[in-house]
């Protein structure tokens, strides 16, 4: 068995230190929450938009009131017609 026993004493911590700790911790919290709350707020504009992903380019469009939805962008199309 020990003959000593090791009690940890706390220490003694700046009020000043803690607060800026704090402070520090805070303001990190809240930069990450309001990214957070901004790339939410565009994936839900984007569903509202119905983007489409072209299958040329890779440029998200929206895809409009039209019944038949095409998968290219109209810069694509547009690029296509001046080409011919």
């Amino acid at each position: 068995m020990k003959d000593k026993i090791n009690i940890p004493i706390p220490k003694v911590e700046d009020l000043d230190a803690l607060n800026k700790r704090r402070e520090t911790y805070a303001a990190k919290r809240d930069l990450q929450a309001s990214e957070f709350n901004l790339a939410i707020s565009k994936r839900i504009e984007a569903e509202a938009m119905n983007l489409i992903k072209c299958n040329k380019c890779g440029k998200e469009f929206p895809s409009g009131d039209s019944t038949d939805p095409t998968l290219t962008c109209p810069e694509c199309i547009n690029k296509s017609d001046q080409e011919s």
